[in-house]
């Protein structure tokens, strides 16, 4: 079987094809033509059969040629088509990321994240997932998903991590609560009345965290209900079944039924991170982290204009 020829190769043939004059096709090229006739020849060889009659008055096709030149004349422009979208995927600009996210991401900083990468990098598609803060950490070791917005902190040598948020916990009361007519509330307080909560196969770690901030200030949590969600916790809490706990972010989406009351013994701060393994890095996948960084830049610089009363 011949040896198969080069791009270069074929591009010389094909533009002598297009020509059907050796001198025009060598000051296209910008070649010498006795070294562009070589080059014909030498690829003829290399086929076995004949591409170019040559006569002192005319340069014509054979038919072999004719159906080579057919069949290659588009090669040119594929390779430089298959360079570009090459050069876009490594840049990061194409491809697809598989983004996981838990309740606390979902009101507002996923959201956020996913509008401002789509607006700068609209063909590098998008899966979204909601899964638990301990099934991303999974997911992100066996490479099912690129990143996570997880609980924090998070720490592990395998994972790098980005701080998005961190907020205190806020106390969630029914809006005719006797603790409504306190301007904030204590961890007694709270632990006074029946509690709802999220469901421990829901919120494998949201939940041990108020537990956690609970008993290392000396009380036990009357757990009255449980809820599977968010939405499932400001009902029932609404409808006067007991009290809850959550970030401070609640606080934008509260319904009419309930109010909420900052705590003020409890210094314990609900983190949101982004995480991704360090092993399975790519170029959309920082592209997604260099635009979650300016967003986190610029939510910091909004909130110490509003501790200075500028905003």
């Amino acid at each position: 079987m011949p040896g198969l020829p080069s791009s270069r190769d074929i591009e010389f043939f094909n533009v002598v094809a297009v020509e059907l004059s050796f001198r025009r096709a060598a000051e296209r090229l910008a070649i010498d033509q006795s070294a562009l006739s070589r080059r014909i020849r030498q690829l003829e060889e290399l086929l076995g059969y004949q591409l170019i009659r040559r006569t002192t008055r005319e340069v014509s096709l054979t038919s072999a040629g004719q159906v080579f030149h057919e069949r290659t004349r588009l090669i040119g422009s594929e390779i430089e088509r298959a360079a570009h979208a090459g050069r876009i995927a490594a840049e990061g600009k194409r491809g697809q990321l598989r983004i996981g996210y838990m309740s606390f991401a979902s009101i507002e900083w996923m959201p956020r994240a996913v509008a401002a990468f789509s607006k700068a990098f609209p063909d590098v598609e998008l899966e979204l997932r909601y899964v638990r803060t301990q099934g991303q950490k999974i997911e992100l070791a066996r490479n099912t998903l690129d990143l996570g917005f997880m609980l924090g902190p998070f720490s592990h040598p395998q994972f790098e991590t980005l701080q998005v948020e961190s907020e205190p916990l806020v106390a969630i009361l029914p809006i005719d609560h006797r603790l409504t007519t306190r301007p904030r509330v204590t961890l007694e307080d709270l632990a006074a009345y029946p509690m709802v909560l999220g469901s421990t196969a829901e919120w494998d770690f949201f939940r041990p965290f108020v537990l956690d901030v609970f008993a290392r200030a000396g009380h036990h949590v009357n757990v009255r209900f449980e809820a599977s969600n968010a939405l499932g916790i400001l009902g029932l809490v609404g409808s006067g079944l007991g009290l809850s706990v959550y970030s401070q972010s609640i606080e934008r989406f509260q319904p009419r039924t309930i109010m909420t009351r900052p705590i003020e013994d409890s210094h314990a701060r609900v983190e949101t991170v982004l995480a991704w393994n360090r092993a399975y890095k790519n170029p959309a996948l920082l592209n997604f982290v260099r635009v979650v960084k300016q967003l986190t830049a610029s939510h910091m610089e909004n909130l110490s204009l509003q501790s200075r009363g500028q905003v």
